[in-house]
């Protein structure tokens, strides 16, 4: 079987960690990283030629330009975060194991809240999410997205387990739409999916004039279908209050993504989303269950 280009053939390996043994998501992830392997990881450096000095002015403009892509400096900010993301994708993956039939009683929940039309039904009632939460908030330009990008760039955004003929998606981003609507957040999401697995999610349900209670449970059931590990939502200032039903409503959506869905979720924005967790210490511990990383432009040394 050829594999894409984005997908690699799952290698098992021992973990280290009795809670992940037997768990066939957790264990084709590559090895939880050590500081100065992690640094190696992260760290891009560009190619430069002593000689540089001497070209013209216009022409060493092009080469020093190769620092705003090409360059990248692992800083302890970047391995808080990296450990985070580390903790959130396994742990995501305890209650959903392929092998033990936890991810199938998932899917059958899933399917249940479809047919039922109710995001509080469940065919299973002991099966619990292990997912978790968290909240990401930056200045712009303070690098979260290439941070992000870099730290997800070590981990493969598809693994295939042939053992099970089964697909699983380790991680999937999505920017959140400039019209600041949930329910184009939803389409977003199967836009993505459709991206990568070349499925047909967004002519199935987009274009159907679906609820997002609805849209939340196709949601779960893909991302369960496809074992997602993590769901990086990205700009979440542009949410608009207002076209979305308030700050609250907003904030029962991501807490039921969460508990519904049962993938752990990064919620990634400016000083300006900031508002919606911070009405209260309860809505703050409900949206951001994992904690919350707050990135201050960098001191002088």
């Amino acid at each position: 079987m050829t594999l894409p280009e984005r997908m690699v053939k799952a290698v098992y390996q021992n973990t280290g960690v009795d809670r992940f043994k037997g768990n066939p998501f957790i264990e084709a992830l590559p090895p939880i990283l050590d500081l100065q392997k992690l640094k190696i990881g992260l760290s891009s450096n560009i190619k430069f030629n002593p000689t540089d000095i001497y070209l013209a002015g216009q022409t060493r403009i092009h080469v020093i330009s190769q620092l705003l892509d090409g360059f990248f400096q692992p800083l302890s900010r970047h391995v808080h975060l990296e450990s985070k993301l580390s903790v959130m994708i396994r742990q995501g993956y305890v209650g959903r194991n392929l092998a033990t039939g936890l991810l199938n009683s998932h899917i059958q929940n899933g399917y249940e809240r479809i047919q039922q039309g109710d995001l509080g039904v469940f065919r299973f009632e002991h099966i619990q999410s292990t997912a978790k939460s968290m909240v990401f908030i930056g200045c712009s330009g303070s690098g979260k997205t290439i941070s992000l990008n870099r730290i997800l760039g070590t981990y493969p955004q598809m693994i295939y387990h042939e053992n099970y003929n089964f697909i699983q998606v380790v991680f999937l981003k999505i920017d959140c739409p400039h019209d600041g609507s949930l329910k184009s957040l939803c389409h977003n999401f199967f836009r993505e999916i459709d991206l990568i697995m070349a499925t047909n999610y967004v002519r199935r349900f987009v274009q159907k004039r679906h609820s997002v209670e609805t849209l939340i449970a196709l949601m779960a059931q893909i991302a369960n279908t496809h074992a997602i590990g993590l769901l990086v939502i990205d700009e979440i200032q542009h949410l608009n209050v207002k076209n979305s039903g308030g700050a609250e409503r907003m904030l029962n959506f991501f807490v039921t993504l969460v508990n519904e869905i049962s993938v752990p979720i990064v919620m990634v924005g400016t000083p300006k989303a900031r508002p919606i967790f911070e009405m209260d210490l309860r809505s703050a511990r409900r949206g951001a269950g994992f904690g919350a990383i707050l990135w201050e432009p960098l001191s002088k040394p």
